[in-house]
């Protein structure tokens, strides 16, 4: 694992880099802890990629020619490229507080805003056929859950399709380690003001927002080599992601980046001894 020969000092100020780059988001009203650089958006790709090797499945809605898409915290940009070429008579748009990587090319029928969607969806009612995100339990904050959903319900046309895809923190059958991680990502999480367990009732707000046909499928994601190659990826995607959370757990606990690549030391011992997993939830709902 890479050091950082310098802490960041304050994460929701003025955006502090370290001396190995690492970037983190300074906007007002964004609490999201994760950064925004290049390193960033490739491990949002290789966990992109595997999540797709578990569910087997680029979307899950039952999509029927759709015209218009949205993909909210679009990230690297990575899923509505792929989407594109599948739907190329779809015009699809990815919106995120931060700019797509200097290296994502998007195909023609693909565009690109930068939008804070905890402010709102500045498009108009009724307009996207569907609706989608993947993996904002770390950006949004709890008590602006149901507007998030209502708003994302708004922006969907009749008959169209929410798709929204979470996991809660929670890492099960480990050690005390895992354990450990399973608290105080949470933990820091809701120091922050975000809500992890939102992750498990988005049915729920799905239904509060009006919605029907509202359903959920869990996945178990492997974490080790017990999972295979999908494994494999997202072993790697839970240590970059545990570094790159060092500033958080040093605002919430003191916490050294010394400290956290301690406890990933002996996470991966546990984890090869036990089939480690988390749980992915993907929520569906149709807007009548």
């Amino acid at each position: 694992m890479s050091k950082l020969t310098q802490e960041i000092d304050n994460v929701g100020g003025s955006s502090v880099a370290s001396t190995d780059g690492r970037c983190y988001q300074s906007k007002p009203n964004c609490p999201y802890p994760m950064p925004t650089d290049v390193d960033e958006a490739n491990r949002l790709d290789m966990q992109h990629y595997a999540i797709q090797q578990i569910t087997c499945k680029r979307y899950h809605a039952p999509l029927n020619s759709p015209k218009r898409t949205i993909d909210v915290g679009t990230g690297s940009g990575i899923w509505i490229k792929e989407m594109a070429a599948e739907f190329p008579e779809c015009e699809y748009l990815g919106i995120d507080i931060t700019p797509l990587p200097p290296t994502m090319v998007l195909p023609q029928n693909c565009k690109f805003a930068i939008v804070n969607a905890l402010e709102g969806l500045p498009y108009a009612d009724d307009h996207f056929d569907h609706v989608r995100h993947s993996l904002l339990v770390a950006a949004i904050p709890k008590e602006k859950w149901q507007a998030h959903v209502e708003e994302c319900a708004r922006v969907c046309a009749p008959g169209g399709w929410l798709e929204m895809i979470e996991i809660n923190g929670q890492i099960h059958g480990g050690g005390p380690t895992c354990e450990k991680f399973s608290k105080i990502l949470p933990d820091a999480l809701r120091a922050r003001g975000l809500s992890p367990e939102t992750a498990d009732i988005l049915d729920e707000l799905m239904r509060d927002a009006g919605l029907v046909d509202v359903c959920a499928k869990e996945y178990k994601i492997p974490i080790g080599d017990w999972g295979g190659r999908a494994g494999e990826l997202f072993f790697k995607n839970f240590c970059t992601g545990q570094i790159a959370l060092a500033p958080l757990y040093k605002n919430a606990y003191g916490m050294t980046l010394g400290n956290v690549e301690q406890l990933l030391s002996r996470a991966e011992e546990e984890i090869k001894q036990h089939q480690v997993y988390m749980n992915l939830r993907v929520y569906l709902g149709r807007k009548p």
